[in-house]
């Protein structure tokens, strides 16, 4: 089996943990579960993906020394227009602008997003894959984008400048449609939407990978117990009956 979890940023409010929390909550997994990224071996009884939307700058910052720390990996979603080149700004300065994102949204590219530099550092580390996660960062189910663009040029533009294959990518704000879930799997082999799930393959049904959200955690064990391990497993078994 597999369980994708599904984190932001570090901090305060609804789309974060605090640092002493996503500390625990990593020292707990590395102490009972491997971590693996897209297209590994699953192992025999649970294993787990970490995953981390939108490329903010405290992922660099605070997260990648943590999977240092405990020896785990994590999948990185990047929406490319958000992406600088490069920033004047200090480490306190950038991670003010992560505290206060979305609420005081900046003009992209923003330094509150990880740099170029940064991210071929990550790409380049073994603790970390990148996928993709858009352009825009839009739901590619709206008719005012083309979802085409989207899911290729974010590919093409990562692959060049990071140097890597990317095959996975990650639904702006988890929304997909039958037309947009055929045209995904045209380019990428791993696809990640919420659902609140567990995953029994990588390829799932439909190649659809679900995620439950980690953000807010209530415990450091979250989700790993028995009753959310079946709470999980029947939200699966929904989720494909309704074709979601």
């Amino acid at each position: 089996m597999l369980l994708a979890l599904l984190y932001h940023k570090t901090g305060s409010g609804k789309y974060a943990n605090t640092l002493k929390t996503l500390d625990d909550h990593f020292q707990w997994i590395a102490s009972h579960y491997p971590t693996i990224l897209p297209g590994e071996p699953l192992n025999k009884s649970l294993s787990v993906c970490l995953t981390f939307d939108d490329a903010f700058f405290d992922f660099y910052h605070y997260v990648l020394p943590l999977l240092k720390k405990y020896n785990l990996k994590a999948l990185l979603a990047v929406p490319t227009a958000y992406i600088p080149e490069e920033t004047n700004l200090s480490s306190k300065e950038r991670l003010e602008k992560v505290k206060a994102f979305p609420d005081k949204a900046p003009p992209i590219p923003s330094p509150a997003f990880c740099t170029w530099i940064e991210l071929k550092e990550l790409a380049d580390s073994p603790h970390v894959q990148i996928a993709s996660h858009s352009i825009h960062h839009r739901p590619l189910t709206s008719t005012h984008i083309n979802p085409e663009h989207e899911l290729a040029a974010s590919k093409a533009l990562l692959e060049e400048k990071l140097g890597i294959p990317v095959t996975s990518f990650v639904y702006p704000f988890g929304l997909w449609n039958k037309k947009v879930h055929a045209l995904t799997k045209k380019y990428y082999s791993h696809i990640f939407r919420i659902g609140n799930a567990h995953n029994f393959s990588w390829t799932n049904t439909n190649n659809l990978l679900y995620r439950i959200n980690a953000d807010q955690l209530p415990s450091p064990k979250f989700p790993f117990g028995p009753l959310s391990r079946l709470k999980h497993s029947a939200r699966y078994l929904l989720n494909t009956a309704r074709g979601k």
